[in-house]
């Protein structure tokens, strides 16, 4: 049996001869590390809970800033109020109303001119002349010298601004109208057609003879600008397109103009 010993680690029993211990893999070559002393022990004490006292201190300081927010604006509010309450200065030179104007309301009678406004004759000197006063110094007149002196008086102020006839007084037939003048003849209009100046057409093989027909619109360039089918003829109509969309002409005119024109065009493909 072999001799046992004691591991420098665990102190279990082993191999003498083992290197290391079976059970806490020691190399029993390796001392054994000192273990370190443990410190004094330390009272340790949690800091105090602070968080209601800091809580209480919290709602004071809100309800001392409401308090001073409320203070500053009812004292701003008072400074309104009170240069409002002040009466303001009234403008010593104020704008006086200015007077209204006069206007005197003529009635218009249909057909009639309006009534004159004359002047009131107050007053007839021994000579017959009219003179205008105030109505300290009116004078009752009969109503024949009154009338001869309205005329003197309407008289002199035409003299003065001048004759003004009311043309709704003037009668008579009204304004002719000149004779119409006789019509000119209408030229008839001299209108040509496009004539062609290159007409390719293509080659296709067909069994049987076709007849296509197409509508053209040629411009004032003589282009093809739009082409209508009308009647195809199958298995050409492709290349035919394609054709006529090269052929130019000399393009219509009207009273010498070049005008656009449509016409129609029949192309016959034999076998």
């Amino acid at each position: 049996m072999a001799n046992r010993t004691t591991c420098i680690n665990c102190g279990r029993n082993i191999d003498e001869f083992a290197r290391a211990c079976p059970y806490c893999s020691w190399w029993q070559s390796e001392p054994v590390p000192a273990q370190a002393q443990a410190g004094p022990a330390v009272d340790y004490t949690p800091p105090p809970d602070n968080r209601a006292r800091n809580k209480v201190l919290g709602i004071l300081t809100f309800g001392f800033l409401m308090m001073v927010a409320f203070i500053v604006g009812a004292f701003f509010h008072g400074s309104d109020e009170a240069s409002a309450a002040q009466p303001k200065e009234v403008p010593t030179a104020a704008a006086q109303p200015s007077p209204r104007a006069t206007v005197t309301l003529v009635p218009m009678t249909d057909g009639a001119p309006p009534p004159v406004i004359e002047s009131p004759i107050t007053s007839v000197t021994p000579n017959g002349a009219t003179t205008t006063g105030g109505p300290s110094d009116a004078t009752a007149l009969p109503s024949d010298q009154y009338t001869a002196a309205a005329a003197r008086m309407r008289a002199a102020q035409q003299q003065a601004t001048g004759s003004v006839v009311d043309p709704r007084s003037i009668t008579g037939s009204p304004y002719a109208l000149p004779p119409p003048r006789p019509a000119r003849p209408r030229q008839m209009a001299v209108q040509t057609q496009p004539v062609p100046v290159f007409q390719p057409v293509p080659h296709v093989r067909i069994d049987r003879e076709q007849t296509a027909q197409l509508y053209l619109t040629v411009g004032t360039d003589g282009r093809v600008h739009d082409i209508d089918v009308q009647r195809a003829a199958p298995n050409v109509m492709g290349p035919l397109v394609s054709a006529v969309q090269q052929w130019r002409f000399r393009p219509a005119t009207q009273n010498g103009e070049p005008v656009s024109s449509r016409f129609s065009v029949a192309v016959t493909f034999k076998p």
